[in-house]
């Protein structure tokens, strides 16, 4: 007869079984969309420039935070900063204007690489550095030159966070566009004996041409039509959309239910969350280094500098354990998950796949992610308006990235408290099963 605690753990077998074999295939699958793929690694490789750019803005606002009827209001503190910064003040900016606001040009350009780089693997006449060649001037062709003024000045809305959208749009059509002129062998074709690097310039003169001229003309072409104007427009939505609580908490939620099941939930919802992250921390940023109200609450950042934070509550269980192989094992996972390094407590406590610890990992978050989202509406929670390294502890993450406000320091700090509490009755089970076990173990080898 079956005991009530494996009728239990029957059912979270089962749902188990459902979630990995019919919710996160799909789920794997659309990440390994070769645009999304493709967005997925242009990201990762622009966050060094992020990150720099949000800590040029963060340095260069650092006076205010302390300013007279403002901030922590140390006028004398704020006045000792401006003379430090001022100096460098050129320099900072200059930082900001070719990361945070060439957001959107290097997205065209890294995005029509990695995506040439794609096709390059099924064609070799596909070439990646054509395809972010053509892709970037593609998205130029959008630009109307000769509203710059004699400076060469690049408004930040035209090149920056705002036109990110219309620039993956544009990046992804033109490398079809050009994909396919190579494809049809719609080039000009040199002999043999021309060399390869020569060659490959010939081959891209009839696509790279044709392509040119369509965006040019759709660019360009029609007085008083601005498309990327336009398509900025109608993505702005999408970003709005994405943006709320609902939203970022459906995918923080599957972001959860994946890595239970031993999938690396993270980096699954990013692949479709990434291009709506970006445009928000980035709103974000200039409007802190615009001194302006911050226009969105639930980023990624506010997410990870307050409730998804780390496992190093758990990692502390297991140090506090009676169990010697949690013991050893939070021992040793502890310094990593200081960091953010999640693995060894994710796969060696475990908790991937542990009935036990389904509710606390799933439920639990997500009745941190709700009572902090409340938190943040009745104005306790800062919002984030700056990016650091994903590998510094949430605490600080949310000191710095609130724009130096305790109250994020503190809120951070008193979730790890509440992760710590809601996992210990859970992992008290956990431990009194595996004590069990020991001591059935133990009385066998004496036997």
């Amino acid at each position: 007869m079956e005991t009530e605690n494996s009728k239990k753990k029957t059912s979270i077998d089962k749902v188990t079984d459902f979630i990995e074999n019919k919710v996160a295939p799909p789920l794997v699958r659309l990440s390994q969309v070769r645009y999304l793929e493709a967005l997925q690694k242009t990201f990762i490789a622009i966050m060094p420039y992020m990150i720099l750019g949000a800590t040029a803005t963060l340095v260069n606002n650092l006076p205010g935070l302390f300013a007279e009827k403002t901030g922590l209001n140390l006028p004398a503190v704020s006045a000792a900063l401006t003379s430090i910064i001022k100096p460098i003040q050129p320099t900072l900016l200059q930082i900001v204007f070719v990361t945070i606001n060439l957001l959107a040009l290097l997205t065209v350009v890294l995005n029509g690489y990695y995506l040439g780089s794609f096709y390059n693997k099924k064609d070799s006449d596909v070439n990646p550095v054509a395809s972010a060649i053509v892709a970037m001037v593609s998205f130029l062709c959008f630009i109307n030159f000769t509203n710059l003024s004699k400076n060469f000045d690049w408004p930040s809305y035209i090149l920056g966070a705002p036109s990110m959208f219309g620039g993956i749009i544009i990046s992804i059509l033109s490398v079809e566009i050009y994909r396919w002129f190579i494809h049809k062998k719609i080039t000009i074709k040199m002999p043999e004996s021309v060399p390869p690097m020569i060659a490959g310039a010939f081959t891209s003169i009839i696509p790279v041409s044709i392509i040119v001229i369509f965006f040019s003309v759709v660019g360009a072409g029609f007085k008083n039509f601005d498309f990327l104007q336009l398509l900025n427009k109608w993505t702005s939505y999408l970003v709005i959309g994405g943006s709320g609580f609902a939203a970022q908490f459906l995918g923080f939620f599957l972001d959860r239910i994946l890595w239970f099941v031993g999938l690396h939930g993270s980096n699954i919802v990013s692949s479709v969350m990434q291009p709506i992250w970006t445009s928000m921390i980035t709103s974000n940023i200039n409007a802190f280094a615009a001194g302006k109200p911050i226009p969105y609450m639930f980023t990624n950042e506010w997410i990870n500098s307050y409730v998804r934070i780390s496992v190093f509550p758990i990692a502390l269980l297991c140090c506090m354990s009676k169990v010697k192989r949690y013991k050893v094992l939070g021992k040793l996972a502890l310094p990593g998950t200081i960091f953010n390094i999640a693995e060894p407590i994710m796969y060696g406590l475990p908790i991937v796949l542990n009935p036990i610890l389904f509710i606390p990992w799933v439920l639990g978050f997500s009745f941190t992610f709700i009572l902090n989202a409340i938190l943040a509406t009745i104005g306790l929670i800062p919002p984030i308006a700056a990016m650091v390294v994903w590998t510094m502890p949430a605490p600080l993450a949310a000191f710095i990235g609130s724009g130096f406000k305790f109250s994020g320091l503190i809120f951070s700090l008193l979730n790890y408290v509440l992760i710590f509490l809601i996992f210990l009755p859970f992992f008290k089970v956990l431990e009194k099963q595996e004590l069990k076990r020991e001591q059935e173990e133990s009385e066998e080898s004496q036997e």
